[in-house]
């Protein structure tokens, strides 16, 4: 739940996250002109099969149908385009001196066209998705978000478009890149559009080339073991589960149970917490949490919540954020800084804080019939390495005391995963005991925006985290998205959140994935499609719904990962084909992204597992299953496919 405001200068911001910072500051309406000319290279001969013909002639017959009565027909490229892709037409000579190509890429928010005249390429991206993009001009809105142009020398007879999973938009003239922007929406079909003089013969002709298919191969060593499981989960808005009808809770459980969310969270009592402890799951003293103009999201447990995760199977996780003023003292000693380089002033008084986190445990095993499975240090605040390190031995000397010995720890969350390394080694280093008394590590990953477009570069970071863990398990204790850059409810920018789930199981080895919210009450969409998997949706009855494309693409992990499985060593041929794979006993799993421009075709090498299910994730299947698997399995730009030996609903 980091605080909705702007992420402050972190360290490590390489060039290439620079560089993408600048290219998405807010979008210019103005045309970006390269004034030299680039002189193109002759164009490759092309052995790719042909998908489409066209041919335009300005003095040809007219368009059939409505609202166009002298444009020329266009040309209609009948497919439903993959979220990555390359695509290529061949030009069979110059588009002529008074005429210009246009091949036209839309999708449900916005879209994007490539200009192509004797002389130069241009590139636009616009939104139309809402009357605010209205400009006074034309019959629908329309905004240009991206307008850059690139003038060349040469015989253009190759254009290609490409979409990658680096959040880029490339156009390349005979095999050479000219334009390159950043895009962050889908887009899912294509046409071309040819416009000259109807008083002149001009002609272009040409055709879009068939897109290959690569064969890649997973090979799976099963001796080679890893991680067990815990689970997948989230933090519920109590206020905006109340506010569910009774039918939509119902369907509330139903969606934890069928994507496997059944980690439970909480997001307790704060500052508002009464000396006495006695309003734990009182919802009209929950501290509200502000986003935007939304109406407030409260701190507050509800043990009625809780009991229903438990009944499904899952557990709880218990973890303070900012604690209430009783149980807090005054900090005079060595500057410590907090995630906004501000100094704090107060610390956390270690008895205080015990005792708050024990009495929660006692009243949750009144109330459920089970203490929680983990409880935090603390969430995103920054205290002195002491402070830390005696709130953990304080906490499992009273939760002890007090029976609770099964009840494990996981060390404090940091926002940034560098402040979790930074506080793993510190507390090895100063305070041993305090190292050893926790049981796992646990950080929050907003930093992985900084490379959000670039999520190799992170590597390094979460192998360093992993290092700094010394055989701890790890939790990855809250993913979303708050960089206003990123907050477009496109399954382009989910994908890209997926390959960091793929990099936490497979780098990390975190044992449980938590996304920052399952349930937010919200009115500005925005927010809840980046921060929240489910929204209420009060024009359906207050039922929940998907915020967005990041269901799914959780769902393709969690749904097929359950408690208790073990990750098993994969390894693909290709570095854009992304793998996962578990077992426990005759249950297995496997999840394959792809993550390149070209569809792959899959050769899964793994003795002794016969699959009986297959689910396809994507833009258009929301966790489509099917337990008639094809002879191949061929998995598409931008799809997660998971196979597994069991099936789930």
């Amino acid at each position: 739940m980091f605080p909705d405001r702007a992420l402050p200068l972190r360290r490590g911001l390489g060039a290439a996250a620079a560089t993408l910072c600048l290219m998405l500051l807010p979008a210019v309406s103005s045309r970006m002109m390269a004034q030299e000319a680039v002189s193109l290279p002759s164009a490759a001969t092309s052995t790719q099969a042909v998908a489409q013909e066209f041919s335009f002639a300005s003095d040809g017959p007219t368009g059939p149908g409505w609202s166009r009565p002298d444009e020329i027909a266009r040309a209609y490229f009948h497919e439903q385009l993959p979220l990555l892709f390359q695509r290529t037409i061949r030009l069979d000579g110059d588009v002529p001196g008074h005429g210009k190509l246009q091949w036209i890429f839309t999708g449900p928010h916005a879209g994007f066209t490539v200009e192509l005249t004797g002389s130069k390429v241009r590139l636009v991206q616009r939104f139309y998705n809402s009357t605010a993009f209205y400009s006074g001009q034309g019959s629908s809105p329309d905004k240009i978000v991206h307008d850059e142009e690139q003038q060349y020398t040469g015989h253009a007879r190759t254009l290609t478009v490409v979409m990658d999973s680096h959040l880029s938009l490339r156009v390349l003239l005979n095999g050479r890149v000219l334009l390159t922007q950043p895009c962050v929406f889908d887009v899912t079909r294509h046409q071309l559009m040819f416009t000259a003089p109807r008083t002149e013969h001009l002609v272009v002709a040409g055709a879009l080339f068939a897109e290959s298919t690569q064969q890649a191969s997973v090979t799976v060593t099963p001796q080679q073991r890893h991680q067990t499981m815990i689970g997948f989960g989230g933090s519920p808005s109590i206020p905006a589960y109340e506010q569910l009808s009774d039918a939509g809770k119902k369907q509330y459980w139903e969606l934890l149970q069928r994507y496997n969310l059944l980690l439970d969270r909480e997001y307790p009592m704060g500052t508002q917490l009464k000396p006495d402890l006695s309003n734990f799951d009182h919802l009209s003293d929950a501290t509200p949490h502000y986003y935007g103009d939304n109406f407030p999201n409260g701190e507050v447990s509800s043990f009625e919540y809780s009991k229903h995760a438990l009944a499904l199977g899952g557990e709880v996780i218990y973890e303070m954020w900012a604690l209430p003023k009783w149980a807090t003292k005054p900090y005079s000693g060595p500057p410590v800084l907090d995630a906004w380089n501000k100094s704090i002033k107060i610390t956390a008084n270690p008895e205080e804080y015990a005792r708050i986190v024990v009495e929660y445990c006692r009243r949750a095993k009144e109330r459920t019939g089970s203490a929680p499975a983990i409880v935090g240090i603390q969430n995103e605040v920054e205290q002195p390495t002491e402070v830390f390190n005696q709130m953990a031995l304080t906490l499992r000397r009273e939760l002890d005391k007090a029976g609770f010995q099964s009840t494990k720890i996981h060390m404090a969350d940091a926002s940034y995963l560098y402040f979790g390394i930074d506080r793993a080694h510190a507390l090895k280093q100063q305070n041993p005991a305090g190292w050893a008394a926790i049981d796992y590590t646990a950080a929050h990953e907003y930093d992985y925006q900084e490379y959000f477009a670039n999520p190799d570069l992170y590597d390094a970071r979460m192998l360093a985290m992993h290092d700094a863990s010394e055989g701890k398990p790890f939790i990855a204790t809250e993913i979303c998205l708050n960089d206003p850059h990123y907050q477009e409810p496109s399954y382009r920018i989910s994908f890209n959140v997926a390959q960091l789930y793929q990099k936490n199981l497979t780098e990390l080895d975190a044992v449980s994935l938590m996304y920052c919210w399952l349930l937010l009450d919200v009115e500005q969409p925005n927010f809840g499609a980046s921060r929240s998997l489910l929204v209420p949706d009060r024009s359906h009855g207050n039922v929940p719904v998907a915020s967005s494309y990041q269901l799914r693409v959780l769902g393709a992990f969690s749904r097929h990962v359950l408690k208790g499985m073990t990750r098993v060593e994969a390894k693909s041929s290709n570095p854009d084909l992304m793998t996962a794979a578990f077992e426990q006993g005759d249950r297995a799993s496997m999840i394959v992204m792809n993550r390149s421009t070209e569809a792959q075709r899959l050769d899964v090498q793994w003795v002794g597992h016969n699959w009986v299910q297959m689910e396809r994730t994507s833009f258009y299947a929301e966790n489509e299953t099917t337990t008639s698997l094809p002879k191949e399995v061929i998995v598409q730009p931008g799809e997660i496919v998971t196979l597994s030996t069991f099936a789930v609903n």
